[in-house]
């Protein structure tokens, strides 16, 4: 497998920040773990961070989605968006 070198050069608020910008774009936990090259420890352990500090939810369908203190960071600090 192709190791995105992008991806891997991420300080962690970046790492934090992509990971709650794909939740927002529709992208699955198993296509983010794609991103980052299958390490499905790292994107769990960001995505219970979101969970934790209420930037992201798991609805009755049971998909993630953002929530709006997710939405207004990364209107504030994403700049990617």
């Amino acid at each position: 497998m192709r190791r995105n070198s992008y991806i891997h050069d991420l300080t962690e608020i970046q790492t934090l920040s992509y990971v709650l910008r794909s939740i927002f774009e529709g992208k699955s936990e198993d296509q983010i773990v794609d991103r980052f090259d299958g390490d499905a420890v790292l994107v769990k352990t960001w995505i219970d961070t979101l969970k934790q500090i209420h930037y992201v939810v798991t609805n009755h369908f049971n998909e993630l989605v953002i929530t709006s203190d997710g939405r207004n960071y990364l209107e504030k600090f994403d700049s990617h968006r």
